[in-house]
């Protein structure tokens, strides 16, 4: 993809899915690089190298959690390198089950698949794909769903670097959840289904075994106003 288009990506994205947010929190970091201090999961299933957390792909489909609390109006900032499988990473999700998460992910998958919010493990299975790249998508309070292609699905996946480190901004703000990567804004989701939606919960990371490679490294959060959200 040329600079330009890129360029010109941005701004019409920017344009048409910006959030206002009041008066934000500092950003701390939520992984110290060197162990899992603060995170929980299935002994053998993560680990820690090179400042990173990866996943082993051992252990089958499962979460580590962050432990720290559960998060409403929120950015969250980090690096992740895709190699194998799939994997993903949670905001305002719930523990059903020991190590097992259910609710908003932005997948991380090969760069055909990416720029997917996902219900995990969803209640019903229409929940599952619930925003694709390039998308911005509504879903009304009785759950009927709206979706405009404001741009290029593969132009948009061309800004991910596959077995690279990239940089991924999710925030969840009032009904609106956007995930960028590299400066590039995937998908666009105001979720405001009665039965479903979900407004606050747990930050996790996914491995969904068989071989996933995954990692994860940078993690920074911060919590925004939520009278500022619009």
């Amino acid at each position: 993809m040329r600079y330009s288009s890129i360029v010109l990506l941005v701004v019409v994205l920017a344009g048409c899915s910006s959030v206002k947010v009041g008066s934000p929190g500092e950003f701390k970091s939520i992984f110290n690089g060197r162990d899992l201090s603060g995170w929980d999961g299935i002994e053998g299933a993560w680990e820690v190298r090179d400042g990173a957390i990866w996943c082993t792909g051992e252990k089958g489909n499962q979460w580590l959690i962050y432990r720290g609390g559960e998060y409403e109006d929120l950015e969250l900032r980090l690096q992740f390198k895709f190699l194998n499988g799939n994997s993903g990473v949670q905001v305002r999700s719930t523990e059903f089950e020991p190590y097992q998460v259910r609710g908003y992910q932005a997948e991380i998958a090969s760069r055909e698949k990416m720029g997917l919010w996902h219900h995990s493990k969803p209640p019903e299975k229409y929940r599952s794909l619930l925003s694709l790249a390039g998308q911005k998508v509504h879903i009304a309070p009785d759950g009927e769903k709206t979706v405009e292609q404001v741009a290029d699905a593969e132009e948009i996946q061309a800004a991910f670097k596959e077995g690279q480190w990239n940089e991924m901004v999710i925030t969840a703000c009032g009904n609106r959840l956007i995930h960028k990567v590299n400066g590039i804004i995937f998908s666009d989701l105001t979720d405001e289904e009665t039965k479903y939606k979900m407004t606050s919960g747990l930050i996790a990371l996914q491995d969904h075994g068989s071989g996933t490679q995954a990692g994860f490294k940078d993690i920074r959060l911060r919590e925004l106003k939520p009278s500022g959200c619009k």
